[in-house]
């Protein structure tokens, strides 16, 4: 039963059924409806909906809301996703006007430890931007309630977390603390029994298809013909064999194959049994079997630890049993295996790739080719030129979009320049009254006075040339011919935009430039003049011929790899080309190498650097 539930049938409060809240889910229920409530006592809010998003995957989602039965609209997550992105409140929709109403969304994240766990929303048409300012800061004000309960549910989850990673912890410590595998896993049960409080608890190693007990707790010793040990055989293969953890009796709905189990349990008078593989090696190495009495049954949460320690030890009990054996057993084993394989009947595959590589050793030995470096390339303009505007304003009209063609002079962006015409306005009244004043004083033949309005007057004219100055600043122009390459600012009219900001990046149409990215290894290679070819991946059936011009003395990190920038310029019809292309770049280095010198030279190389470190060669 949701928080909202309980208030509609029970007659509950909305701040009792918040306090009270068992879950998340249900603080979130009864918050929306407090929140609800609370906006709606506000004169001209006029609220719609409240809810709160939690952040998965990436992107909010619904927790709980009120009223329950409406999903919040594309501008409440437009807002959401925008606060998350921005990590500040947010409004979205239209703002309202004097007198009119506005539809608006708004959202607030939570932010707990420096990370945005989720976000409290609100949908609403205020009548005015007072009323929409005082419930921004209710709605500000009312989330540290939730802030509160998602930082507490965070504290259980990570208590919960630390307690699995104890309980593991302890459990390698007890395998690691031994040197052979049989006392480690004897260790390993004992202490697992001990702390969850099992009855008993046993260890199987999967070898050739089937299962063998290695360890019972509080046993030393044990015979494999025994009937209880057959048993837990079987449950454990029982386990393995559908590769899944086996809960009896399982009174959930998944279908599981529980008859092994059934009788171990039947038999040694066991309530309760799980078991859980072990998976390690990229392979199921054998089982945990856990046994309780019937009034001790597991909780899910020791369910999910034991499954948890489970996985931990795992890898840690298959090395200690890898590393029991003697080191000539192990090297023997690997040797015969390979060799059998070789000379053996079967793995024809095997002898035909020996075969084919010493083939293709000796015929790239004596086959020569080009010796290319082949490097990530991208196209960028010969110039680029950022749109910024001179001053604060607000975005009005932004009619072009990346990968437009523009002219010299065409608008790009114009800001909103309506306090400019108002302030334009002012001084057009104010010269229109100073000239009154000079006529008149030119009337009245009073040379003082005529020189006081006929200085004003220039001043007034001087102050509008400003304005229309500014005005004219406000519709930012293309500079040249080109090309819009970033910026597009189709969904921020209506944004505020700062002085310098980058709008929009303008590029000559038809200049280009290349910039490859040569690995530090190859680089040597590489000289100024050289000649290549570059392939983008919007064009790959097209080549574009290129000549080094520059090479950049600085590295740079870009992708695990150390890389020099080489930057080149095309040549040959590049009307098709657009800046921001990426593809790949080969260079023509040598027309003469043998191909095995080509292929084998990184190796040669690393070698030559490994030996010279270890004092080898000189």
């Amino acid at each position: 039963m949701t928080a909202e539930t309980r208030i509609a049938e029970a007659g509950e409060s909305p701040w009792r059924a918040l306090v009270t809240a068992e879950g998340l889910q249900d603080a979130a229920s009864a918050w929306t409806s407090l929140m609800l409530t609370r906006i709606s006592e506000m004169a001209g809010t006029n609220p719609v909906a409240c809810t709160v998003f939690l952040m998965r995957d990436g992107g909010p989602v619904t927790l709980g809301s009120t009223p329950q039965e409406r999903s919040p609209g594309a501008d409440m997550m437009a807002a959401a996703r925008s606060a998350h992105d921005q990590g500040r409140a947010v409004v979205r929709g239209r703002m309202p006007e004097t007198g009119q109403e506005g539809a608006i969304a708004a959202a607030v994240p939570l932010e707990v430890e420096g990370t945005i766990l989720g976000l409290v929303g609100l949908e609403m048409r205020p009548t005015d931007r007072g009323v929409l300012s005082a419930a921004m800061r209710n709605l500000q004000w009312g989330s540290a309630w939730m802030r509160d309960a998602m930082r507490a549910e965070q504290s259980r989850a990570d208590a919960k977390r630390h307690e699995q990673a104890v309980h593991a912890l302890n459990a390698v410590v007890t395998v690691a603390e031994r040197d052979a595998f049989p006392t480690a896993s004897r260790a390993a049960v004992t202490d697992l029994a001990t702390r969850f409080d099992c009855d008993r608890v046993s260890l199987g190693l999967r070898r050739f298809g089937r299962t063998r007990v290695a360890a019972v707790s509080h046993s030393a010793q044990f015979s494999r013909r025994m009937s209880l040990i057959r048993q837990l055989a079987g449950a454990m293969d029982e386990a393995i064999d559908q590769r899944a953890t086996v809960l009896w009796p399982d009174e959930t709905e998944v279908v599981m194959s529980t008859r092994g189990h059934a009788q171990l349990g039947q038999a040694e008078g066991a309530g309760h049994i799980f078991t859980v593989p072990l998976w390690a090696r990229d392979a199921f190495v054998g089982a945990i079997t856990f046994e309780r009495p019937q009034d001790r049954p597991f909780a899910q949460d020791e369910l999910d630890m034991l499954e948890a320690v489970a996985t931990v030890i795992a890898p840690v009990l298959e090395e200690k049993r890898r590393a029991g054996r003697w080191l000539i057993t192990k090297a023997g084993e690997v040797v015969r295996t390979q060799f059998a394989r070789l000379v053996g009947p079967g793995y024809l595959g095997r002898k035909a790739l020996v075969a084919i590589v010493v083939l293709l050793v000796a015929t790239f030995w004596m086959l020569r080719s080009d010796y290319r470096i082949s490097a990530d390339a991208r196209v960028e303009g010969a110039v680029q030129r950022v749109i910024a505007p001179a001053f604060d304003g607000f975005l009005a009209e932004a009619p072009v979009r990346p990968g437009d063609r523009v002219a010299q002079g065409d608008l790009l962006v114009r800001l909103d320049d309506r306090e400019l015409a108002l302030e334009r306005l002012r001084l057009v009244t104010a010269r229109a009254r100073q000239q009154i004043e000079f006529d008149s004083a030119v009337a009245a033949r009073d040379r003082a006075e005529t020189r006081i309005r006929a200085s004003q007057i220039e001043q007034a004219d001087a102050q509008i040339a400003l304005v229309d100055e500014q005005i004219e600043r406000t519709r930012l122009r293309a500079p040249f011919d080109g090309l819009i390459v970033s910026g597009d600012l189709s969904q921020a009219i209506g944004s505020a935009v700062d002085r310098g900001e980058p709008l929009l990046s303008v590029a000559p149409d038809g200049e280009y430039r290349i910039i490859l990215d040569v690995d530090e290894r190859q680089i040597r290679d590489v000289v100024v003049g050289q000649t290549g070819e570059l392939r983008v991946t919007a064009l790959p059936e097209t080549t574009f011929p290129f000549e080094i011009t520059t090479i950049t003395p600085v590295a740079r990190y870009r992708e695990g790899q150390t890389v020099f920038e080489v930057k080149a310029t095309p040549s040959g019809d590049l009307t098709a080309l657009r800046p921001g292309m990426e593809g790949a770049g080969r260079l023509l280095i040598d027309t003469d190498r043998r191909v095995i010198e080509i292929w084998s030279r990184p190796i040669r190389d690393w070698a030559r650097l490994k030996l010279w470190q270890m004092g080898l060669v000189e």
